[in-house]
């Protein structure tokens, strides 16, 4: 048998008031709590004495990048493997050195014989010598004794090169690194005969590091050794010294090239980078953070904050770099000195879009610290 419960009349009327009254209250806190306009970081836009840079790919390149060679024919014995680290004067290739030694042996041996056959000759002379003070011989048989001394000493001084240079050759059968680095390629293997200057590996310095950069002409006389210029990579950006500027270009490139010191430790040897470097005196320039750039539909432009805290499009055009600021020259609109830029929440906002700026506090870099 189905049995309805009955419910409390007075109790059901008390809930719908409850319920009415509570609307209110929530929809005011979900209002309070969650204020319209997108959360924004602001910084500063301003006026910088700077010059026009132009970008320029460069390269991360070994100061020491050697392809050694081998100064004997010979067998190869041993040759380092790839991504071997060596230091100075560690072997790098070790060639047979058998038939070496055999003629060093064959060297000492002939000097020891010149060396006999001198003694003979001084016994030889000394006699001569008594016998001429007592008119018992001839001058000329003791100077023909003492020419025969003096041919067998030059022998002997050659016979002593001779070995000296086998020595030599023994040492130069292992093929010392010139510089600390690593084995980056191999050309011949252990077995293979090798000639005289025949390429055996090719070393790498990991640690001397430089960045060269083609560059046009034009831009020599506004770039000296010493400047600090900034460099972008995937690994992040920093700012190095020139170490020197070749200013000599052939007729067709007229470029030239660019070494730049590679202090940082994030650089690897072959990988790409951007270079700005200024290609026209410094002028007074409005500049804004890199972060501040908005690329869209082949447009480039920043936000900025209007006095209604409506977000506002400003087209711009960059016209150079300084580190993490770059100077912009405006197309439309108005952007003042000291203007706010929108730097964080710029990717997804619309022209005249409501916006809180909401900013942790004043940086280095310009940040307005507004909350």
């Amino acid at each position: 048998m189905n049995r309805i419960a009955h419910q409390d009349p007075r109790a059901s009327l008390m809930a719908i008031l409850l319920g009415a009254l509570l609307m209110p209250m929530a929809a005011g806190a979900s209002a309070q709590g969650a204020p319209s306009g997108s959360i924004v970081e602001v910084a500063a836009a301003s006026r910088e004495i700077a010059a026009p840079t132009v970008d320029l790919p460069g390269t991360v390149i070994s100061t020491r990048d050697a392809q050694i060679r081998a100064e004997l024919p010979g067998r190869i014995d041993w040759i380092a493997p790839v991504g071997t680290e060596v230091q100075a004067g560690q072997p790098l290739a070790r060639l047979d050195d058998h038939l070496l030694r055999l003629q060093l042996r064959s060297d000492e041996a002939r000097i020891s014989r010149l060396r006999a056959d001198i003694a003979v000759r001084e016994r030889q002379r000394a006699r001569l010598a008594k016998l001429e003070a007592e008119n018992n011989m001839a001058q000329s048989e003791l100077e023909r004794v003492e020419a025969d001394i003096e041919m067998l000493e030059q022998d002997l001084a050659m016979a002593i090169v001779d070995r000296e240079r086998t020595a030599y050759d023994i040492t130069r059968s292992q093929v010392p690194a010139p510089f600390a680095g690593i084995v980056v390629s191999r050309s011949m293997s252990e077995g293979e005969f090798t000639a005289t200057g025949s390429t055996l590996v090719r070393l790498v310095d990991m640690r001397s590091l430089e960045i060269s950069v083609p560059a046009p002409l034009r831009v020599a006389r506004f770039n000296r050794p010493g400047a600090e210029v900034e460099i972008r990579s995937e690994a992040g950006d920093s700012r190095e010294q020139i170490r020197s500027v070749v200013p000599v270009g052939d007729a067709q490139s007229r470029m030239m090239e660019l070494r730049i010191a590679a202090n940082s430790d994030h650089w690897l040897i072959g990988e790409a980078v951007t270079v700005s470097l200024p290609q026209a005196n410094p002028v007074m320039t409005l500049t804004v953070p890199r972060d501040a750039l908005v690329l869209r539909d082949r447009e480039q432009f920043v936000y900025t904050v209007d006095a209604d805290g409506r977000a506002r499009k400003i087209p711009v055009e960059t016209t150079g770099g300084m580190g993490v600021r770059v100077s912009v020259e405006v197309i439309s609109g108005t952007l003042a000195d000291g203007a706010p830029v929108i730097i964080r929440g710029a990717e997804s906002l619309r022209d005249g879009q409501d916006v809180r700026i909401s900013n942790s506090a004043a940086t280095a870099d310009g940040v307005v610290a507004v909350r």
